[in-house]
């Protein structure tokens, strides 16, 4: 049903926003109108089309897996993470390190931090390097950006040195200041997930919510057909988190923790 209405245009299906805010408010969740943010971003792009397809996992600072997914290098495909430095604690990471492929190559570890309770993270997701991104973002100096030289090296570990050249992973930053006027939903992950259940809710966001997540519906540019990201509730039920809509190629309904969101983002009014 979400897919057919998507494709009828109708993305809210008419659920009043106020039944919503009025549900999370008594789920003792906040809300609020809109955000701000300038985003700093890492992007590795390469344009190689016989380049092997790799698995890509979204891996969140607790160590769940928010996002799985199939990323086919080529021109104006690319992956991308955020500006700044990101860590994972070292029980957290073990299971990653330790698998019987090769290990994780999203977790940076050598010889460097084999000493370290914390090992640095790239939570890495795809991008499409269109019009838009180039219209919205310009590129930087990758000195000046903490996450650079962490995001090359795992990229480094799920191509090759030879595939990641000098010119193969760049840094951008947003032009201008975006407002986004969504509302945003700030709570524990346990009163999130009893949020989402019901179903007025999920038409209103374009999800599905299940047991151990949900999946968030959208029309990329350019497509015809919706398409669906899952993410995971993850293990630490106190965690706060925040649901909000994502503008780019697509309009997409998006959960993130609280401390990766003010990392770059500025909170409107409280409604």
């Amino acid at each position: 049903m979400i897919r057919i209405r998507l494709l009828c245009g109708q993305r809210r299906a008419g659920v009043p926003r106020r039944l919503v805010i009025e549900r999370a408010q008594r789920k003792k969740l906040e809300v609020y109108q809109g955000y701000s943010e300038q985003p700093i971003r890492c992007v590795c792009e390469i344009k190689d089309e016989d380049a092997e397809a790799k698995t890509v996992e979204t891996i969140m600072p607790d160590g769940h897996v928010e996002m799985e997914s199939k990323f086919k290098p080529g021109k104006g495909r690319a992956l991308v993470t955020f500006g700044h430095s990101q860590h994972i604690r070292k029980e957290l990471a073990r299971r990653f390190l330790r698998r019987a492929d090769g290990g994780c190559p999203f977790i940076h570890h050598d010889e460097n931090t084999a000493d370290s309770e914390h090992y640095p993270l790239a939570q890495t997701w795809t991008i499409n390097l269109n019009k838009r991104f180039y219209e919205t973002f310009e590129q930087i100096d990758e000195s000046t950006v903490d996450g650079f030289r962490t995001f090359k090296e795992c990229m480094k570990k799920l191509f090759s040195p030879a595939e990641v050249d000098n010119h193969t992973v760049r840094c951008y930053k947003m032009k201008r200041e975006h407002l986004n006027p969504e509302l945003v939903f700030i709570g524990p992950r346990d009163f999130m997930e009893d949020f989402l259940q019901d179903s007025d809710t999920q038409n209103y966001f374009s999800l599905s919510a299940h047991m151990h997540g949900f999946q968030s519906w959208c029309i990329p540019e350019g497509k015809w057909l919706p398409r669906a990201k899952n993410f995971a509730w993850g293990d630490a039920m106190a965690e706060e988190v925040v649901l909000f809509t994502r503008e780019g190629n697509s309009s997409m309904t998006v959960m993130m923790s609280k401390q990766e969101f003010m990392v770059d983002k500025q909170l409107g009014v409280k409604v």
